[in-house]
């Protein structure tokens, strides 16, 4: 079986901070009630003219910056493309002056970088390609209702990218989890009606599908890596609500220092909140050869992911 891992990884913030100091004066709200509920204590905005592909292009570029390898196929994960067609994907390549390659974009929530990466390897274990460039970008600020105090505290913009191989990498990825409960496809929405953009969540109910899909699915890989007591693992779970974590680590017995968690500064990006967190820890060298690393997504849909890594 061919063995397949992560080359490098880059990402993009936009500049612009919107604190919760910012909110209270915006949405009746305070610093007290939201570091409290969520862990989030800023996010970053992108300005009107700056669009997803822009921040998936950005990071695409810093991820490509230092490596000859060459993808042969990019897959971006998004649920906010400012576009129909061309897709997100075709944008990433053009502005890259990427050549003799395919592209398509995936759109599976907060779970989307995680699906990209199973499909990536599926692609490449069937020798269709060698090298994928993975962007995941999302402008959560274009569809975020700023009256709404419940929502409008929760997100940021950002985009992550991450290019796999099975040439010349230093990060082999071990296992894969993938899964849905169609049954909770209505619990959270985003998108237009009658004009509007909106963004809404059945909060308690996905909150609690959150806590038991993340439990699971960090024993799941555990199981499948055969994980012994004296090995070292990290969990990158999708930055969603820093609660969630915490009840997770509780229940669980996982110390929090396990968890790479970065919610406080830039809040719930979406599919881009894995590779943002993952690319903070990868630039500080947080972990060591022969740790293993968790990269855990779930979201609307419901739909979660997971992915196990070798580092």
């Amino acid at each position: 079986m061919k063995k397949i891992g992560l080359v490098s990884i880059g990402a993009f913030v936009p500049e612009n901070k919107l604190t919760n100091a910012d909110l209270e004066k915006m949405v009746d709200t305070t610093d007290e009630w939201i570091t409290t509920r969520t862990g989030i204590k800023e996010r970053r905005i992108a300005p009107k003219n700056m669009y997803p592909s822009d921040m998936a292009c950005f990071a695409a570029e810093k991820c490509l910056k230092e490596h000859s390898v060459k993808p042969d196929m990019v897959i971006s994960s998004t649920g906010t493309s400012e576009k129909l067609f061309p897709y997100q994907s075709s944008i990433v390549a053009n502005r890259l002056s990427l050549s003799n390659l395919a592209a398509f974009d995936l759109n599976a929530a907060c779970s989307g970088m995680i699906y990209a990466i199973a499909v990536a390897s599926g692609l490449i274990e069937k020798d269709i390609c060698r090298n994928v460039l993975i962007t995941a970008s999302e402008k959560m600020s274009y569809f975020t209702d700023y009256k709404d105090r419940a929502s409008c505290v929760l997100f940021g913009d950002g985009a992550a990218a991450i290019l796999l191989s099975s040439e010349n990498f230093e990060h082999e990825i071990l296992a894969l989890e993938l899964g849905l409960d169609a049954t909770g496809s209505d619990l959270v929405k985003m998108g237009e009606r009658d004009g509007n953009l909106y963004f809404w969540q059945d909060g308690q109910k996905v909150f609690r599908f959150a806590v038991t899909i993340l439990s699971d699915m960090i024993k799941k890989m555990k199981e499948k890596t055969n994980l012994k007591d004296s090995d070292n693992f990290y969990i990158i779970p999708h930055q969603a609500n820093k609660r969630i974590v915490e009840t997770v680590s509780k229940r669980d017995s996982i110390p929090m220092e396990k968890f790479i968690l970065n919610i406080d500064r830039y809040g719930n990006t979406s599919s881009a909140s894995i590779g943002l967190a993952l690319e903070e820890a990868w630039r500080l060298n947080r972990f060591k050869k022969g740790d293993y690393v968790f990269l855990i997504g779930f979201g609307a849909g419901l739909s979660w992911g997971a992915a196990a890594i070798k580092w």
